[in-house]
Parts: C-alpha cells; structure tokens; sequence
C-alpha cells in the first residue's frame, strides 16, 4: 500500500469516529489517556492516533510508543 492510498484509508477510518474519538486521535502533542469500557474501541483509538501521527507528521515508527493493558 503506497502513502495515497493510506491517507485514504486513514480518511474514510477517521470520518466514522465520534467527537470525543476524533479528539483523541487528532490530540498530538503530549500524552492522552482513553478511559472507557470493554469494546468501546479503545485499541482502535490509539492505532488511529498512530495512523495520524505517521500520516501527517515528520515522525518515524521507530520514535512511537503506543502501549495498551487488558
């Protein structure tokens, strides 16, 4: 998958996240914690945040920590 076509996949993703998952997903600088219920996408939230980190931001893979408990 080139970078186009995951920008495209990160944009459809990102357009069906609810207010308070966009905000976390698009909160960049600083640390964010996510604090709700088993399957409320929790997981999803923080791979999103990633995917936006990486598509639209001068950041490597290797610079991210991204650590998640049950």
């Amino acid at each position: 998958m080139n970078k186009t076509d995951f920008f495209k996949v990160y944009e459809e993703h990102h357009a069906k996240l609810n207010e308070k998952q966009k905000q976390a997903v698009d909160t960049v600088k600083g640390p964010v914690m996510v604090v709700a219920g088993p399957g409320t996408g929790k997981t999803q939230i923080l791979s999103h945040r990633v995917a936006n980190i990486l598509t639209n931001y001068d950041a490597k893979p290797e610079e991210i920590v991204c650590l998640t408990f049950l």
